[in-house]
Formats: C-alpha cells, sequence, structure tokens
C-alpha cells in the first residue's frame, strides 16, 4: 500500500486539496501497467530494483510528481499476488543445508549443497535458488486475477489518498443517503467511535478520526480505512474531515462526484464473531428470555438516534442491549448518558474493555464489560435487574 509519501496533496489555507488521477492520466497508467507486467513470473526484488529508473522517465515525460508514479506502482503491485516458487519448500531447504554446511565447514559449500540435494531429492541448483525463496523480495510476482484498466488503478489509488487524508483527522462527518443500515452496521461492526443523526435526506455518521485517540491508534486507524470503502459504495454519499498539520488547522471535502468510488461493494452484513459467541451462550442459558437483532433506530433525547445490536424479551418485558468497541472516558460517559435518556425501554451496554483508546474508567450501571468473549450470564443478569419484573 502506497505510503502518505507517495500520494500526493496540498494544502491550500486550510484545505487539504487531493491530486487525483483522472482520465488525463490514463496514457502513463497504461505504460505503468505494461512494465509491472513484464516482470511477472520474476521476484518482486527485481522489479522494485528496475522501475524506479523507468518511473523517473515516465515521470518526466509526462510531467507527472516522481511520488505520483511511485503510488501509482505500489497500488499495481497490490492488485498482483506474489507466490513462493521453488522445487523444495525453503524452510526445509535452509533446515537441511545449513545443518550440512555446519558439520562440513565454510570451505565445503558446493559439497554441502549437493549433499542437501541428494537428500531432498532436487538438483543443487533447485537448493540454492529455494533458500531464500520465501523472503518478501524474492517471492515471484503473479498475473492479476482481472485484466488491469488504468480507470481501475486511478480510482484505487484516489481510493488511497482519501484514506490517508482521513488517516491524519480528528473529526469526519459522513453524509450517507442510501443503504443506511448497511453503513451503520459495517461501522458497528468495525467498533469504529460514532454516532448518528437523521436528517430529512440523509443520515450523518460523526466519527473520531484516528489522531483523536491516544492508544490503540494504529488499529483503529486500519478499522477506520476499511469503513471508507462502504461510505463510497453509496449514491450521494459525502465526507468532511477536520485535523491538523504542523500545528495548523486542515479541513478535507469530499463528495461522490469525485473520482473515487463506483468500483466498491457494500459489505454484507455479517455479525461478529463476538456477536456469534453471545448469542449461542445465551441461548443455551435456557432462561426463557430471547435474544435478537434489533433493526429500528431508537431516537435519543436531545436529537439523535442510536442502533442498538440487540433486543432482549420475555413476554412484555424487554431490554435493548448496545455494544461498545473502541472508546474513550469521554466518549463512553456521553453515550451511557445519553442511553439512560431512552425513553420506554432500559439500555444494557456491553463494553470491550480491550478496546480502551485513552486512560480512565467510568463506573455506571446496566454495563457488562467483558476481553474476548461476553459472559452470557453476565448479561442477563443485568437485562433482569433493569427491566421491571
Amino acid at each position: 500500500m502506497p505510503s502518505a509519501e507517495d500520494l500526493a496533496f496540498v494544502l491550500r489555507d486550510e484545505a487539504i486539496v487531493p491530486r487525483y488521477l483522472t482520465l488525463r492520466d490514463d496514457v502513463w497508467l497504461r505504460l505503468l501497467i505494461s512494465d509491472v507486467d513484464a516482470f511477472v513470473g520474476r521476484p518482486v526484488g527485481a522489479l522494485e530494483a528496475a522501475l524506479p529508473e523507468r518511473e523517473a522517465h515516465i515521470a518526466a515525460q509526462h510531467g507527472i510528481a516522481p511520488r505520483v508514479v511511485r503510488g501509482a506502482r505500489k497500488v499495481l503491485l497490490g492488485l498482483h499476488p506474489v507466490a513462493v516458487e521453488a522445487a523444495v519448500r525453503p524452510r526445509q531447504a535452509r533446515s537441511v543445508a545449513f545443518a550440512l554446511a555446519a558439520a562440513r565447514g565454510p570451505r565445503e559449500r558446493d559439497a554441502a549443497l549437493a549433499a542437501a540435494a541428494e537428500e531432498l531429492a532436487v538438483s543443487p541448483a533447485e537448493v540454492e535458488a529455494g533458500l531464500f525463496a520465501d523472503l518478501p523480495a524474492m517471492r515471484c510476482l503473479r498475473p492479476a486475477p482481472v485484466a488491469l484498466e488504468p480507470r481501475a488503478v486511478a480510482e484505487l489509488y484516489n481510493l488511497r489518498l482519501v484514506q490517508q487524508i482521513l488517516g491524519r483527522a480528528q473529526r469526519v462527518r459522513v453524509e450517507v443517503r442510501e443503504h443506511v443500515r448497511s453503513v451503520v452496521r459495517y461501522a458497528k461492526l468495525l467498533r469504529l467511535i460514532c454516532t448518528y443523526q437523521l436528517g430529512p435526506r440523509s443520515t450523518a455518521i460523526e466519527l473520531s478520526g484516528p489522531l483523536s485517540i491516544l492508544r490503540q491508534t494504529t488499529k483503529y486507524g486500519r478499522a477506520f480505512a476499511s469503513f471508507i470503502p462502504c461510505v463510497l459504495s453509496t449514491p450521494g454519499w459525502g465526507i468532511e474531515a477536520h485535523g491538523e498539520d504542523n500545528g495548523r488547522r486542515t479541513r478535507f471535502v469530499a463528495t461522490a462526484a469525485d473520482p473515487i468510488g463506483g468500483r466498491h461493494a457494500l459489505p454484507r452484513d455479517a455479525d461478529s464473531s463476538v456477536e456469534r459467541a453471545l448469542v449461542r451462550d445465551f441461548r443455551r442459558l435456557g432462561s426463557g428470555w430471547t435474544l435478537a437483532r434489533e433493526t429500528a433506530a431508537i431516537a435519543l433525547p436531545g436529537g439523535g438516534v442510536f442502533f442498538p445490536d440487540f433486543a432482549v424479551s420475555q413476554g412484555s418485558r424487554r431490554a435493548l442491549v448496545e455494544l461498545i468497541g473502541f472508546y474513550t472516558p469521554e466518549y463512553l460517559r456521553a453515550k451511557l448518558r445519553a442511553l439512560e435518556g431512552v425513553r420506554g425501554v432500559p439500555v444494557v451496554v456491553i463494553i470491550d474493555d480491550s478496546l480502551a483508546c485513552a486512560d480512565g474508567d467510568i463506573a455506571a450501571a446496566r454495563v457488562v464489560r467483558y476481553r474476548r468473549r461476553v459472559d452470557a450470564a453476565a448479561l442477563l443478569a443485568a437485562v433482569e435487574s433493569a427491566v421491571p419484573g
């Protein structure tokens, strides 16, 4: 994946202006695709050693910043699978050859390779070629699963550019007009720190950016980056992000009119492993209570909504269950305060203690804490305590 140094944008006053790849870049992108294809079947290291000179030529010939060409090449490499190609497994080749070399001494290298070849039933050249074939630079480039076109490469580059920019954000606002339920479900599946507002034409998702948290920054950043294609898969989306760059405030805006989306698919509406385990464990309690997915958005006092994960019911008795992933004490305090104001039905909150993003803790009722696996009996006890008999 390209690094921030491989992707181009400028700062004008407070506005971050990306240098997207567009139709005018198709000519040199096609050349780059051809150059990478020429190395299919050869080690990745050979390509990485040979292409910088070619990239510099393409950049100079077409008036493109070298880092843009370099970033596009890294996107291309990410679309090509790599494979270890060796007559014998490298680990096995090393084990046998090194043991024989140690016994014979450094001057008997060829003899050690010949003995290893005899033991492994391959040629000495195949033993030597396989010793380090599993190193990243020695793995062989394979053909891309589908024929690569400049437009597909450009859109993926642009996506990586947006992900890098948003990775430096402190606050992000996403506007979604369609497939709201799927987008919200994916945000919850990734356990992002966010709140929701329903509008007349769209749903706004306010997210904490990766640079707003003190701990779990890398892990949160990966989850945050994987959420962006989900947003781009919806019609009429919009993103606004705020952050800082060397002490200067920054603002970034992107919309469906930008050359970013179009080739992304909504993720499947799937439960996490934690949720699946909770459903199984709760059912095994045989309590007479039912734990089921909740699909309705619930209004919060003072505005906003939340999307509970489950509803627990027994006859007319009912409670909602909200799972919280990444969190800061401030976010958790505000969330619990808002949920306490929900009218007509109590809300039990499940918190993953392993995903705390800052120091500090909060004691509260109707909270079940866990690491790795939710205690279904503890959840049931919290529900029975919260729901009037």
